[in-house]
């Protein structure tokens, strides 16, 4: 009789400590393992650093010189350096951010200056010799956009504040003067319309209080925004006043959704992305009014691109990996449709850059040369520039 008490004691503790003879944890510790993993989704930062099997591919290893695009390529050692490279592979030109870190994304100006997004540090502009033109303190966030009378606008963090329990930051966008100082800092304030955006897509867990205490340090991004681009003039924006020249184009990528604001009072005029897209990066309005995007797949466990036609958003392009997996980008992406037709995929997580023809067979590869004890330096964007626009600068 005491032995058989002593089991059940025995089998009692155990079942506190691992659900005695359950396979599956307790509910509790289930929704817990699940919140963990959105933490480590949702809290702030990318880390600039990739374990790869691949460690020993550096620089251009495919070039197929009839069928590549012509070019120089624009990208960031995701710190403190912008570079220009040709498609063989060769530096021609630096710009040093000096001091600066998380600096990311970069766009060349047609003087040969650049404008630079240092994530959470700053928005800055440099000459072609790397002398600083402004350097806007601000928590930038990932892009902003040119408007027509040479002011900016730029994505931004709000500081966090205490959300239903948890530390969470919203998105923002501030319209910045020419010579970087703020116009207006509440241009558009993603908690402001928090009520307006929560109609495109399905409650965030976060609108529900955590489950015990969040780890210590971590902090929240609701939606956070990666993508903010002006749309251009095209046949959709004449036919459809929801796509007008002028409207913006932005991305919430932890709501799987891609929205266009109005111009002129900043009201989401068309959404998509829900229940089709998996933490999307960089959609891009082309000439013939399609949109084209990287769908990460970050629960699904690899990427696509994809070229849909709104407003429904019907794909009528799309490429993947053969097989599937071997195309993998967790957590950022971009892409460039090219003059000739193909499309320029930055698979940032693996530091590797390609690009494509319509059938999908990649006719140009790059992987970054900087490797260190095995782990490959990432790269959030990766331009590819016109010829005509770059040798000017190089013969200066």
């Amino acid at each position: 009789m005491r032995l058989r008490y002593l089991i059940l004691i025995l089998c009692l503790i155990l079942a506190l400590l691992s659900g005695c003879g359950n396979d599956n944890p307790p509910p509790e510790v289930k929704q817990r393992s699940i919140d963990d993993e959105r933490e480590r989704l949702r809290s702030l930062g990318y880390t600039s650093l990739d374990r790869t099997k691949n460690s020993k591919l550096r620089g251009v290893t495919k070039h197929d010189r009839e069928r590549t695009a012509p070019g120089y390529n624009l990208f960031t050692n995701d710190v403190d350096r912008a570079f220009l490279m040709d498609n063989n592979g060769k530096v021609v030109h630096t710009w040093y951010l000096k001091g600066k870190r998380n600096c990311q994304h970069v766009e060349l100006q047609e003087n040969g200056d650049i404008l630079a997004v240092c994530v959470e540090q700053s928005f800055t502009r440099l000459d072609w010799n790397s002398g600083v033109v402004f350097n806007l303190r601000i928590a930038a966030d990932h892009d902003f956009a040119v408007l027509p009378d040479g002011s900016y606008l730029v994505a931004f963090l709000y500081p966090p504040l205490n959300y239903k329990g948890r530390p969470v930051v919203f998105d923002g966008i501030a319209h910045v003067n020419a010579d970087g100082t703020v116009r207006n800092p509440k241009w558009w304030s993603a908690f402001k319309q928090l009520k307006a955006l929560k109609k495109h897509h399905v409650p965030s867990f976060l609108d529900t209080p955590p489950n015990g205490r969040p780890r210590p340090g971590y902090v929240f991004d609701y939606y956070h925004m990666n993508t903010l681009e002006i749309l251009p003039p095209t046949p959709l924006g004449k036919s459809d006043p929801r796509f007008r020249a002028g409207n913006y184009l932005i991305c919430l990528r932890n709501v799987h959704l891609i929205l266009v604001l109005d111009q002129d009072d900043r009201s989401v005029t068309w959404s998509w992305g829900e229940g089709v897209l998996d933490m999307p990066h960089m959609p891009t309005l082309l000439e013939n009014g399609n949109i084209l995007l990287f769908d990460n797949g970050t629960e699904r466990k690899y990427s696509r691109v994809l070229e849909i036609v709104p407003p429904a958003g019907e794909i009528v392009w799309e490429y993947r990996g053969h097989p599937p997996e071997s195309f993998y980008s967790e957590l950022r992406g971009g892409i460039q449709r090219l003059k000739n037709g193909n499309t320029l995929i930055c698979e940032s997580e693996r530091g590797r850059v390609f690009e494509v023809t319509r059938e999908g067979e990649i006719v140009w590869e790059f992987w970054n040369p900087d490797v260190t004890e095995g782990k490959r330096k990432r790269i959030y964007r990766f331009h590819r520039l016109d010829p005509a626009r770059v040798e000017p600068l190089l013969e200066n």
